[in-house]
């Protein structure tokens, strides 16, 4: 083995144990902090290989040093115009692995203190913008139910609609997690592996019965599949809610030039929590 190979062996090596024994064994990370992490490395990666032309496998320790971090969070903004929470959570992986690095190599402890001193950039968090009771139920109405893709979309809505649901906890809803006998309820799985079990309405009860029964559903299959019966992605989801959208608003103008996201579900949810006495029955349950 080559002295370049021995020094990519041993980044391989680190970065390998990072996940297995640091975040998997010792620190029992959800498979949502892992998939994250594991994103951020891939990106890193081919960021390395396209601007740098350094294959990822013969990436060293000495490459993963603070200018090429900084380098690669510029483009996270400027070339993919990702957002600044999308910014300090890429962060937030790379600075965990730089304390692992640290620990494991105290040769390199002075290149993982200058990564670890790359801050966390501050950014203004916009204001949500907030829908009618006359808008929600437009959209939610919108998408065709005489196709599988449409059937499938009322699903989402409804469920996001009475849930107040995040993207993370909805995409992840097993069969398994709705129980639609006596006390219709669906479990969410949060984050930090919390979870919390909500009220289904009896319009939504009855809506996701039909849903399982007619698709046929196994309990260990996903709620809401794609076309390959596999999970939802984040980016489908907005996809399918910004289509619902578009087609709202062509019978509710109200909604022209708004920007509505899977977030302004949880947020509408949220405002429905402690109900004025003059509302009809609304579901009392905490959004954690």
């Amino acid at each position: 083995m080559s002295k370049a190979q021995s020094k990519s062996h041993e980044f391989g090596s680190l970065l390998q144990n990072f996940f297995l024994e640091r975040l998997m064994q010792q620190r029992n990370a959800s498979p949502t902090t892992i998939a994250s992490y594991r994103d951020a490395f891939r990106l890193l990666f081919q960021f390395a290989e396209c601007q740098h032309k350094k294959s990822a496998a013969l990436f060293t320790l000495a490459d993963f040093n603070a200018a090429l971090v900084l380098n690669y969070l510029n483009f996270l903004e400027m070339e993919r115009k990702n957002t600044v929470r999308t910014r300090n959570a890429t962060l937030t992986a790379i600075h965990s692995f730089a304390r692992y690095v640290a620990q494991q190599c105290p040769s390199a402890m002075s290149q993982a203190q200058q990564i670890l001193s790359i801050p966390v950039k501050r950014y203004e968090k916009p204001l949500l913008g907030f829908l009618s009771r006359e808008e929600v139920q437009v959209i939610l109405n919108s998408p065709d139910d005489c196709s599988w893709v449409g059937q499938r979309d009322r699903i989402l809505l409804a469920v996001l609609y009475n849930t107040g649901a995040r993207v993370s906890e909805l995409i992840s809803i097993k069969v398994a997690d709705v129980a639609i006998d006596r006390t219709p309820s669906i479990r969410l799985h949060g984050k930090g592996r919390k979870q919390r079990s909500v009220p289904l309405w009896k319009e939504t009860a009855t809506a996701v019965r039909k849903w399982i029964r007619t698709q046929n559903l196994t309990s260990e299959q996903p709620l809401l599949p794609n076309r390959l019966g596999q999970r939802m992605t984040r980016a489908n989801v907005a996809e399918r809610i910004n289509i619902a959208v578009e087609c709202a608003t062509s019978k509710c103008k109200s909604l022209k030039n708004r920007h509505v996201s899977p977030h302004t579900f949880r947020h509408y949810a949220a405002s429905r929590i402690m109900p004025h006495p003059w509302t009809a029955k609304q579901p009392m349950y905490l959004l954690a």
